[in-house]
């Protein structure tokens, strides 16, 4: 499953956008919209337990684990089953987020 994309809407507390990486290399992230709120960056291996995952912005070389303004992102994504948005803050707005895997090419 290499080349997939998934996309959705967060506007809430705890609200997620995930997809599968299994195959995949690297993971691209991208938000965009007008919102007030922290999106985390996460990931997990098969048990659903989730843990912050280095994401490095298209503008810069420091890897985030977390994002409160639009932009993109990327990241490798070997080794894990699931990489999601999750938003564990939220004021107002709508930011409107795309995961697309590849075979390779995260930072």
């Amino acid at each position: 499953m290499v080349d997939a994309r998934m996309q959705g809407i967060i506007d809430a507390d705890e609200e997620r956008v995930s997809i599968d990486v299994r195959g995949a290399g690297a993971v691209g992230l991208q938000l965009a919209g007008t919102f007030t709120g922290t999106i985390q960056f996460e990931a997990c291996i098969e048990d659903g337990t989730f843990v912050a995952l280095n994401m490095v912005p298209s503008n810069s070389a420091t890897a985030a684990t977390s994002a409160t303004a639009a932009g993109a992102w990327s990241a490798n994504c070997g080794g894990y089953t699931t990489i999601r948005a999750r938003a564990s803050e939220w004021t107002s707005g709508e930011a409107r987020v795309t995961l697309q895997i590849a075979a390779n090419g995260g930072k």
